[in-house]
């Protein structure tokens, strides 16, 4: 670059410790970058300040409400006779496995109860301890009494598991056995 460019782009007045301020344009894939926020921005204001395109809050009000049906289409709904079916020596073992590894902290390690209720006694606050009942608290929860709905974490298959241990526990009366709490059943 020869001198006379140099001068004729030099900014009077921008010297610093022997360094001159030039006047170069800004690189065209810039300007072109800059524009077009521009003209996008003006296009996003326009599309959710006047034509009603759908706020964040509602975006995520419909893909909860998806996530949602969706779940609710994943977990069958059993009666008793189903789940008596599906019940075997196999899956209560691994429902045991479940039950240590999820239910341990509220129930207690042989069902006597901690925080939830005794479930080795014959009261039931939920139902009447049959085990499509227990299938209903175990998949939808309680969440006024603190007890998760277990459909986010298990599958059908395992909340079928926990069930059968959870019902193998009945009538088994731990010792050390939280207050009876609930309806008393009678088989």
């Amino acid at each position: 670059m020869s001198n006379k460019n140099i001068d004729e782009k030099l900014i009077k007045g921008h010297e610093y410790d022997g360094i001159q301020e030039l006047d170069n344009p800004l690189p065209g894939w810039w300007l072109a970058t800059f524009y077009g926020t521009i003209i996008f921005a003006v296009g996003y204001y326009i599309a959710y300040t006047f034509m009603g395109a759908p706020s964040l809050k509602e975006e995520l009000k419909t893909a909860m409400a998806q996530i949602n049906s969706l779940k609710a289409a994943n977990i069958k709904s059993f009666n008793e006779e189903e789940l008596n079916g599906k019940i075997t020596a196999q899956t209560i073992e691994a429902g045991k496995a479940i039950y240590a590894t999820r239910c341990v902290p509220c129930h207690g390690d042989k069902g006597q109860g901690l925080i939830g209720p005794n479930l080795t006694d014959h009261f039931w606050i939920h139902g009447k301890g049959m085990r499509a009942d227990i299938f209903k608290v175990v998949s939808e929860g309680v969440p006024d009494k603190g007890m998760p709905t277990w459909t986010q974490f298990l599958t059908t298959d395992e909340i079928v598991a926990v069930v059968g241990f959870v019902n193998s526990l009945r009538n088994t009366n731990a010792p050390g056995g939280k207050a009876p709490q609930g309806v008393e059943v009678k088989e």
